[in-house]
C-alpha cells in the first residue's frame, strides 16, 4: 500500500495509507485539519520508491505544512460565512 506523508517544520507528523489508483493529495496553499489544528500546505514532493524485490516503483508523495495563526485562522472562517440578505435592490424603472 502506499502512503502520503505529512511532516511540519522538519518533523514527520503522520502518514495515511491509499489505495494505489487513488490517494488523495492537497495542493499547495490548501488548508488542511489535523487534530483540530489548522495547517496550510507550502509543497508537495513525489518520492518513487521500490516496492518488494521487483523494479516496480510506487510514488510515495510527501506534504510539508505549516500551522496558521489562529487569528488568520478565525478571519478565513469569518468570510466563508453566508452573509444575510438585505432584501432585493430597488427597481430603477
Amino acid at each position: 500500500m502506499p502512503y502520503v506523508e505529512y511532516a511540519c517544520e522538519g518533523r514527520l507528523l503522520f502518514r495515511t495509507e491509499a489505495s494505489e489508483g487513488a490517494h488523495y493529495v492537497p495542493r499547495i496553499h490548501e488548508i488542511v485539519v489535523i487534530d483540530d489544528v489548522p495547517y496550510q500546505v507550502v509543497d508537495v514532493e513525489y518520492w518513487a520508491r521500490r516496492l518488494g524485490s521487483s523494479e516496480r516503483r510506487l510514488v510515495w508523495p510527501t506534504v510539508y505544512v505549516v500551522p496558521v495563526r489562529g487569528e488568520e485562522w478565525k478571519q478565513r472562517l469569518e468570510r466563508r460565512v453566508p452573509r444575510e440578505s438585505e432584501g432585493k435592490p430597488p427597481v430603477r424603472y
